[in-house]
């Protein structure tokens, strides 16, 4: 059997959110035709008798200076630095046949003895274009920092996927841009768990469920609450706004005096939050372009409403889909909030026929193309 060596930021099980969760299915289902060994920097939770057989690699926080100082990315040398001696030892220990990095900025800071076998590298953005998103919203010396990383992203991104065996994009736009750099592009967006359809509660709340250790989400619920939230507020004076996810309990304080604002904080479990969701928002301006919370709501029979930013990442298979809004002004994504509340009955039409969507979507499915690369390329490593 061909052997292939994941390479992520986090131990992938439990798979609690976006990044987990995609780390997650995409190794489970490249473990379907070989041995997969997923690895990562040891910090955060890890589940002990995780599906795929996985190794947590010693790790301490580098020094920024050294890593801002690089040419390459700040990011992957914040999680690469540390181990680099032992995915080494680990490399020369298992022998991959290929190696699959889950985020580029990783992939750019790959140990020579990793390099030695087929390379596929996901690009779960587009680094360079996500950057500069974050440049406008900082200040003083972050914002210069941000400025340089966004510039060295335009070195260093397309050299990496010029060197990769193989490249993965998530959306379509992503697709396109690295046709440019690299020979050998497949796309695999981020699919969904299948889940039984359940209507909303006809008096459920809004639910705004992100990692909230990310600040482009942080960023945008901020907005959200003050300039948005009033207007739906006056329209519908018992909405609710639910927040939860990842890091979101750090928001409690500052949204404690919100009218009709509640923090549930980070979730083990998120059935219960959605169950209890009328629909969710997602209105982010700025970071990544296909956004897994997405896809998510509506395989649990949840609408959305989004920004056009957001909806840009959408799969192909539930873009023209009915259960989402598209708005960005605060009037007009508050209208689609109000209608989507008011209208229960037309609500659960929408929902359902998006959560039908979703049924092309399970993992899969959804990377399909990219397991089926892989395993080519693996194989070709192993019988040569």
């Amino acid at each position: 059997m061909t052997r292939v060596l994941v390479v992520t930021v986090e131990p992938p099980w439990p798979a609690q959110h976006g990044g987990r969760i995609r780390t997650a299915r995409v190794a489970e289902a490249l473990g379907r035709d070989a041995e997969v060994l997923v690895a990562f920097p040891d910090h955060g939770d890890r589940q002990p008798d995780a599906p795929v057989a996985t190794r947590a690699l010693p790790w301490s926080p580098p020094s920024a200076m050294r890593t801002r100082a690089s040419g390459r990315p700040h990011l992957g040398g914040h999680y690469m630095v540390p181990v680099a001696d032992s995915l080494t030892a680990l490399c020369d220990e298992f022998r991959p046949d290929a190696v699959y990095w889950s985020h580029s900025y990783l992939a750019a800071w790959a140990p020579p003895m990793s390099r030695q076998v087929p390379q596929v590298v996901e690009f779960a953005n587009i680094e360079s274009r996500r950057l500069a998103t974050l440049v406008t919203s900082a200040h003083g010396w972050q914002r210069m920092a941000r400025r340089a990383e966004a510039a060295k992203a335009a070195l260093w991104e397309p050299r990496v996927a010029a060197r990769a065996a193989l490249c993965v994009a998530l959306s379509e736009p992503d697709r396109d841009v690295l046709r440019g750099w690299a020979s050998d592009v497949v796309i695999a967006p981020n699919g969904v768990d299948i889940w039984p359809y359940q209507p909303s509660p006809s008096d459920g709340y809004v639910l705004a469920l992100a990692s909230y250790d990310y600040e482009p989400n942080v960023g945008a619920l901020r907005a959200f609450v003050r300039d948005t939230w009033p207007l739906v507020r006056a329209d519908i004076p018992s909405a609710r706004l639910t927040v939860a996810g990842r890091r979101s309990e750090t928001l409690a304080p500052e949204f404690a005096d919100v009218p009709g604002v509640t923090v549930l904080g980070t979730l083990d479990d998120v059935a219960a939050a959605y169950a209890g969701a009328a629909l969710t928002v997602a209105p982010a301006t700025t970071g990544g372009g296909a956004q897994l919370k997405l896809t998510e709501s509506m395989s649990r029979g949840r609408c959305v409403v989004m920004s056009s930013f957001a909806a840009r990442g959408l799969p192909a298979a539930v873009r023209d889909a009915d259960a989402h809004r598209v708005a960005d002004d605060p009037r007009s994504f508050a209208a689609a909030v109000v209608d989507t509340v008011r209208g229960p009955s037309e609500r659960h039409a929408r929902e359902l026929a998006g959560w039908q969507r979703c049924a092309a979507l399970g993992w899969p499915e959804a990377v399909r193309e990219l397991v089926d690369a892989t395993s080519a390329l693996a194989g070709r490593t192993a019988a040569s």
